[in-house]
């Protein structure tokens, strides 16, 4: 095995894991609510083609599972799912012999049965029972779904499959709770406002000594320091103090803080989560930004600018992965003050800004998406939809393997598939944010090559701006925070912007379209 060789395996591999800790931290929020996803109650409740029975001893747990076979046949369930809907199913299957194939299958259909999209497993021949099933999202003229197991027809005997798992909308919460803030001093650009309101910082204590954490402005005023949920009141003297823009812990302060010991500093791509930890600082300051600044790019977005102006209907689709669909951020991970993303701030935005509610706009982030996927299947999740302006926002899972111009050939490729459809549409390019510099250690040797890739990627999209496409560079609005502040006062893991940094994300999308 060469080099190279070796290396793009431990880059997938380091890609699967992202994926696999993406899916971990999924709140889900509706598992769907039919039984007998374990057969222990028969075939009630499935469909079934060819010859499928249920078998009392090869079961995975329980007391039964379907068997199917002896030649082509399969078992599925039929159930509605939302447009746009992130959905998981798993199961466990074996093989009766080697050689005798099983697959896992989700098939979306149209109103009028039309198969529209299908997603099938590898072949499993494994005597054991292996785990299978998708993660993915319903295109947006889905009607419903059917998930199953099917059988090869290739080879005589059976498969079985038992322990059904099945997700029909894991995005969406049980209870919808109102939004804790006030977005439009949420919104207000904090590039150029004198009041920030509620600031994150993450408090750090470094071998010991005190917490504390920077500021991105200098205060002239603090006027209030209050828990990430908004319930907790803090008081200077007692529990913090102030010094030039560092906030420093007091030693009783029941203010939450992070110790460096706290963190793995030794391993390689060690995950961590901190959402909820920071305290949040509104305050004023006269001191200027002096980094990059998001400018009205309606010029190079003439349609999308035009209608906005006479007030005309507006499709926008936002295609894309995690950072996408909002993940992590507190209205997502279900936890106050329950912010939106940076998709549905936008809309808000447009609404307020050009005073008219015909804005739609459409979250098609998968999170765990990759931008090769986002190729393959633009047709199916954008075109449906006609939209006029599309947000492309790919990069978190691809520096692991893709160069620059890897990444620029499918991003054209996105564009070429969209544009086929629909020959008059735009697109806004978002070149993503850097993740964490402490994720990958200095002693990986890759490390200098999923920098480059990531800085890599906003250097092409800039250069792909011209008529009917724009750019927005959110590297180098994260690369100047973190130069300001931690850059875990801004993330709520290495690969995810929390609340405060999601707002940079939505103000200078608005700042792009809006004049």
């Amino acid at each position: 095995m060469n080099t190279k060789t070796i290396f793009v395996k431990r880059a997938l591999l380091k890609s699967t894991t992202i994926l696999l800790l993406f899916i971990a931290t999924l709140r889900s929020g509706n598992v769907y609510a039919q039984s007998n996803l374990d057969f222990e109650h028969g075939l009630t409740g499935w469909l079934a083609t060819g010859n499928a029975s249920i078998d009392k001893t090869n079961y995975h747990s329980g007391g039964q599972c379907a068997k199917i076979g002896e030649n082509a046949g399969s078992i599925f369930r039929r159930m509605p799912v939302s447009s746009l809907a992130v959905v998981q199913y798993n199961a466990y299957i074996k093989s009766g012999n080697k050689g005798v194939k099983g697959y896992s299958f989700i098939r979306f259909y149209d109103i009028m049965h039309h198969k529209i999209l299908e997603y099938k497993s590898q072949g499993i021949d494994s005597l054991t029972y292996q785990e299978t099933g998708n993660y993915t999202e319903a295109p947006p003229n889905a009607s419903y779904m059917e998930i199953g197991i099917e059988k090869d027809a290739g080879a005589r005997g059976y498969i079985y499959a038992d322990d059904f798992k099945i997700e029909s909308n894991v995005t969406k919460h049980k209870i919808k709770h109102s939004v804790g803030v006030d977005l439009n001093q949420y919104m207000r650009p904090l590039w150029q406002s004198d009041t920030i309101y509620n600031e994150t910082v993450l408090l750090y204590s470094i071998n010991g000594k005190p917490a504390e954490g920077n500021l991105l402005y200098h205060p002239d005023q603090i006027l209030s320091v209050k828990s990430f949920d908004l319930h907790t009141n803090y008081t200077t003297g007692k529990d913090y103090t102030l010094n030039g823009n560092v906030l420093e812990r007091s030693a009783k302060s029941a203010m939450p803080y992070r110790a460096d010991t706290s963190f793995d500093t030794k391993k390689d791509l060690a995950w961590f989560n901190t959402q909820s930890q920071w305290v949040v600082v509104t305050y004023t300051h006269h001191d200027k930004w002096t980094g990059p600044i998001p400018v009205y790019k309606g010029s190079l977005l003439p349609i999308t600018s035009g209608k906005l102006q006479a007030k005309k209907p507006l499709k926008i689709v936002a295609f894309g992965m995690s950072i996408t669909r909002g993940m992590n951020i507190s209205s997502y991970d279900d936890v106050p003050p329950y912010m939106p993303g940076y998709i549905d701030l936008l809309a808000r935005q447009l609404k307020k800004a050009y005073n008219y509610n015909n804005i739609n706009v459409y979250n098609a982030g998968l999170p765990g998406a990759a931008v090769d996927w986002g190729a393959q299947y633009a047709d199916k999740y954008v075109n449906p939809i006609k939209p006029d302006l599309v947000i492309i926002d790919f990069g978190m899972n691809d520096f692991w393997r893709l160069t620059p111009e890897q990444f620029k050939g499918y991003i054209e490729t996105i564009m070429r598939k969209v544009r086929v459809a629909n020959p008059k549409v735009e697109f806004l390019l978002l070149s993503n944010m850097k993740f964490d510099p402490a994720y990958v250690l200095d002693s990986d040797q890759n490390k200098s090559f999923y920098e480059g890739n990531l800085e890599g990627y906003s250097e092409v999209l800039k250069q792909m701006e011209s008529k009917g496409v724009a750019n927005l560079d959110m590297y180098a609005i994260s690369q100047f925070l973190y130069q300001h502040k931690k850059a875990k006062d801004c993330i709520s893991n290495p690969l995810h912007p929390n609340d405060y940094l999601e707002r940079w994300f939505a103000q200078a999308l608005s700042a792009l379209l809006i004049k």
